[in-house]
C-alpha cells in the first residue's frame, strides 16, 4: 500500500498534488494540513495530530471518525501521520507539504527519512525535488542532466557514485555544500554509502549543456 502524507507546509503545484493523491491508497493529513488539503480539492481519509490547527469547517466536513487526536508533545504531527500509515500496512509513503514556512520545521521534517529507516520506502516530494534516504544503495533512473544533490547528516563514509557528472569513490562526506548540484550523466546512476545518513535530492529539472 502507498500513502500520501500531507504535512502542514507549502503544498506542491495542484497538478503534482493531484498525481500524488491519485497514486495513493490512503491520504493522511497532519493536523492543519487538513484545511489546506480540502482547499486544494483533496479530501484526506484521516487527520492526525493534536488537532489544534484544524478549523471548525474542516471538522464538520470530515466528521469525527476521520479525526484522530494524538497530543504526544514529544513527536511532531508529521511523525504521527507517517507512523499511523506504516501501522496500517503502508510500505511506501510520499510526503508533501514538508517545506516552506519556518526553517526549523522544514529541516526537522527531513529527519523522518532517518527516523523511519527500514520501516517503509519514504519520499519527500515538492515541485523541485524528490528527497530520499540512501539506505546502503540508491538508483537514480532519470534523464541525463537531471540534477542530483547529496547531503550528509553528520558524517557519511564510503560514499561511491556511478554515472554522475562528478563521481565519488569511497569518499567521506560531512554536513557541508560539497555534494550539492551534481548531474546524471547516464541512467541509471547509483549512490552507495557504507556508513551514515545520506540524503539524496533528485531534481525535477534537467541541466542543458551546449
Amino acid at each position: 500500500m502507498r500513502a500520501l502524507v500531507l504535512a502542514d507546509g507549502e503544498f506542491p503545484s495542484p497538478q503534482l498534488l493531484r498525481e500524488l493523491a491519485e497514486a495513493a491508497d490512503v491520504v493522511v493529513a497532519a493536523d492543519g494540513a487538513a484545511d489546506k488539503a480540502l482547499a486544494a480539492g483533496i479530501e484526506p481519509d484521516v487527520v492526525i495530530g493534536d488537532l489544534d490547527s484544524v478549523s471548525g469547517e474542516a471538522r464538520a466536513r470530515l466528521g469525527p471518525d476521520r479525526l484522530l487526536e494524538d497530543d504526544d508533545r514529544y513527536r511532531t504531527d508529521l511523525e504521527k501521520a507517517i507512523a499511523w500509515a506504516i501501522g496500517r500496512g503502508c510500505t511506501a509513503v510520499d510526503v508533501a507539504g514538508f517545506g516552506g514556512g519556518r526553517a526549523d520545521h522544514a529541516l526537522a521534517n527531513l529527519s523522518v527519512l532517518v527516523l523511519f529507516r527500514g520501516q517503509a520506502s519514504i519520499r519527500l516530494v515538492d515541485d523541485q525535488f524528490e528527497v530520499r534516504l540512501v539506505d546502503g544503495e540508491a538508483r537514480v533512473e532519470a534523464e541525463p542532466g537531471t540534477v542530483v544533490s547529496l547531503v550528509a547528516i553528520g558524517t557519511c563514509r564510503g560514499v561511491t557514485t556511478e554515472n554522475l557528472r562528478w563521481n565519488l569513490h569511497d569518499a567521506t562526506l560531512r554536513f557541508s555544500p560539497l555534494g550539492v548540484h551534481n548531474e546524471v550523466e547516464a541512467s541509471p546512476a547509483s549512490v552507495r554509502v557504507r556508513e551514515g545518513d545520506l540524503l539524496l535530492f533528485q531534481g525535477r529539472w534537467v541541466e542543458r549543456h551546449e
